[in-house]
């Protein structure tokens, strides 16, 4: 009888024994468990922060675009009104309501009274032609200033200058 209640004795100090560690290694396994949920809500949390970084420069880029396409719409649309001031100029001229500078109005004085001979020796387009010139330098004068202006508005605007 001694040898049963030693050997059941045994037996229950085995299973205790047994029982003892399955709670360590279950108490092990449930710190893990704690450690890679923190680590995973510490991913999340920078994950989410990035994400709002990321919409903060999406807005902004976006903001961007949307002032740089401003400006090239008013940089094609002051292009066209140098265009009409340079169709209305050569009109002007060809009509007499104005004159060119006196450098050109020499020009076409001389070719008037000269203009037997020059018709005789080759052909000029005279006046008209002048005029077109005039017309063109305008223009181009126009266009080049409103292309000044709008880059200088996207460097203010890129450069975060007023």
């Amino acid at each position: 009888m001694i040898r049963v209640l030693a050997t059941a004795l045994l037996l229950l100090l085995g299973i205790i024994v047994w029982q003892r560690g399955s709670v360590l290694k279950s108490e092990a396994s449930a710190s893990a468990a704690t450690a890679d949920r923190n680590a995973a809500t510490a991913a999340l949390s920078a994950a989410e922060a990035e994400i709002g970084q990321l919409g903060t420069v999406l807005k902004t880029e976006r903001a961007s675009v949307k002032a740089a396409n401003a400006l090239a719409a008013r940089y094609e649309e002051e292009k066209k009104d140098a265009q009409a001031e340079s169709d209305r100029l050569v009109a002007d001229l060809r009509a007499g309501n104005r004159q060119l500078h006196q450098r050109w109005q020499a020009a076409i004085h001389t070719t008037v009274l000269s203009q037997p001979v020059a018709t005789a020796s080759q052909s000029d387009g005279g006046v008209d032609e002048r005029i077109q010139s005039a017309g063109r330098i305008i223009a181009a004068v126009d266009q080049c200033d409103a292309q000044v202006r709008a880059l200088q508005a996207y460097a203010r605007q890129v450069g975060g200058a007023p």
